[in-house]
């Protein structure tokens, strides 16, 4: 393998009059990083934590809770749930990833004093009930997830001077874009008919699709219970196990089927536009991570690209994970750049 210098070069193919887009850039997050915008996870966190007016403060560290806006509290109680049975060091550095190393041992056992024994004097109809709710409602943060992401998102001003040659990215590019942003429109002048927002648009109020891609976690895995018998004193004798148990594993799974990037289906939905790829010579990837979540989407293209297509594929650290890509998809026609 050898790595080279990039070489900007433009080309169009002209059949029968129509201009056929022979270009596809992929865009990921470093494009915007490199661009000035503050559009990594940590941002995300410091903006679930921000206020929109500072505060009063009493005897140095009491918050005024009237003085904090119903907006601002309710960010500050979605940040609290999200990051209270995730690892906040694998959260706000690889989001996604991290929705599926929730800690569901952790919330069965602080739920636990909601698990009552049948003969407990506090037994009441609905302690049949009362432990599957809670853990449901500690994992109902999964709804708001897309919501502030957007609106996150929208905060941030796109408005930025272009740093990447335009014989390089112009209007006659087609864009397979992972971002939210609209960096492209606003930066480039590129056409919105020539981008496609795999993951939608912030700015468009597009539904914005993110999650890990672990599939096992709902499909396969058993989630453990906690050991109800052995801190409640309850000992069922040939019987199944506790449905309480049972009900709580389901309401588990389905934050992990909520949170999951169905990527086959996303691929599916934009068949079309994968198929147009045939005309493509050459596939530029501009900051993506290229990490395995998003895997799939790079087969699909390698699948449709002719095989004599050249790739020019950046990296910004290192070289492991675009290496491991050209490996894997057996990518013959390639140069590295540094971006």
């Amino acid at each position: 393998m050898v790595e080279k210098s990039l070489f900007f070069c433009y080309n169009i193919l002209k059949r029968k009059g129509v201009y056929v887009l022979s270009r596809l850039v992929v865009i990921g997050n470093g494009f915007d990083l490199a661009h000035g915008l503050h559009t990594k996870y940590s941002d995300f966190m410091e903006y679930l934590i921000s206020y929109e007016q500072q505060p009063k403060v009493i005897q140095g560290r009491y918050i005024r809770l009237d003085s904090v806006s119903k907006q601002d509290q309710a960010r500050h109680r979605f940040y609290d749930a999200i990051s209270k049975y995730i690892p906040e060091q694998d959260l706000w550095s690889s989001f996604e990833e991290a929705l599926g190393y929730l800690d569901y041992e952790q919330i069965q056992e602080d739920n636990s004093c909601y698990f009552l024994d049948y003969g407990d004097d506090n037994w009441r109809d609905s302690a049949n009930h009362d432990f599957q709710y809670m853990i449901g409602e500690n994992l109902s943060f999964a709804a708001d997830i897309p919501y502030y992401f957007l609106e996150w998102i929208s905060h941030i001003n796109t408005s930025v001077p272009s740093i990447v040659s335009s014989n390089v990215i112009n209007r006659k590019c087609l864009f397979l874009n992972f971002n939210y942003t609209d960096t492209l429109e606003k930066g480039y002048a590129i056409p919105s008919s020539n981008i496609l927002y795999i993951h939608g648009n912030a700015l468009r109020g597009n539904n914005l699709i993110l999650g890990h891609h672990d599939a096992t976690l709902f499909q396969e895995r058993t989630i453990p219970a906690f050991n109800a018998a052995e801190e409640h004193g309850i000992y069922l004798e040939d019987i199944e196990e506790d449905f309480r148990l049972q009900e709580a594993r389901e309401i588990i799974k389905d934050y992990f089927r909520k949170t999951y990037k169905d990527t086959a289906s996303i691929i599916r939905y934009n068949q079309s536009f994968f198929n147009s790829l045939t005309t493509v010579n050459e596939v530029y990837i501009f900051g993506h991570s290229l990490s395995e979540i998003d895997f799939d989407y790079f087969a699909e293209i390698k699948k449709n690209v002719p095989l004599t297509c050249q790739w020019y594929i950046s990296y910004h650290d290192n070289m492991v994970n675009a290496q491991n890509l050209i490996r894997r998809l057996n990518i013959k026609n390639f140069q590295l750049f540094q971006f």
